[in-house]
């Protein structure tokens, strides 16, 4: 059955990314689209499961913002989409992949696998390595780009908090009320965010690339006075 991601259904989140997948690099690729993917499913199980078989460079499991009502209190969780993207280390290991792993099961869901057209961990392509910080720097404060309009400085605030303490959150808004597409996350310690760096530098929201940078305090004003 269709599964939905808030109100925007698995089929079209799908057929998006594979969209900006095809637009965003047109080299060789060997990357597998997983579809059916239980939410509960995690990058690591989905890693272990593909690497029984095939050596694996990268795994991607986008993310979405899932309401959370207890009683009065309303939080969010982040849960999988549904789908992911694994890289192999060869065209040989995409084919032995998807014909080794075509409908096994993973937490009670068969998978689908097919070729994806975009590859996630790129000898030479520097926009997936984790940004390092400048040496000699201990830096606390991220800038996370490319936020989409629906997230809330909530939802920002509980997927970077998961990483430790934070100091401060900011979403900038234009006059209209609507946020601007980034945010600025501080945390109280260097370890604490580059942690987050690490983990949320493939990460997903709402079906797109959240774009993690290191930011300092005249970065930051010069972001808010475009």
């Amino acid at each position: 059955q269709d599964q939905t991601t808030g109100g925007v259904s698995q089929e079209r989140q799908e057929d998006q990314m594979e969209t900006d997948d095809a637009a965003a690099d047109s080299n060789v690729s060997f990357s597998i689209y997983i579809k059916n993917l239980n939410f509960i499913t995690t990058e690591d199980q989905l890693r272990a499961t593909f690497e029984k078989h095939v050596p694996v460079r990268a795994v991607k499991i986008p993310l979405k913002a899932a309401p959370i009502k207890r009683g009065e209190e309303e939080s969010t969780k982040f849960l999988a989409m549904g789908f992911g993207f694994v890289e192999c280390d060869s065209d040989a290991s995409v084919r032995k992949a998807i014909k080794t792993l075509q409908g096994t099961v993973l937490d009670g869901h068969a998978l689908e696998l097919k070729r994806s057209s975009k590859p996630l961990a790129g000898n030479s392509s520097s926009s997936n390595k984790t940004p390092k910080p400048a040496k000699g720097t201990n830096p606390t404060k991220i800038m996370c780009r490319n936020v989409p309009f629906q997230a809330t400085r909530k939802e920002i605030l509980q997927l970077f908090g998961s990483f430790g303490q934070l100091k401060k959150v900011r979403l900038p808004r234009k006059f209209d009320g609507q946020h601007r597409g980034f945010a600025f996350c501080e945390f109280l310690t260097s370890q604490e965010a580059q942690s987050a760096m690490t983990a949320l530098s493939r990460t997903h929201l709402y079906g797109r690339h959240l774009v993690l940078e290191w930011a300092d305090d005249k970065e930051d004003m010069d972001m808010l006075r475009e």
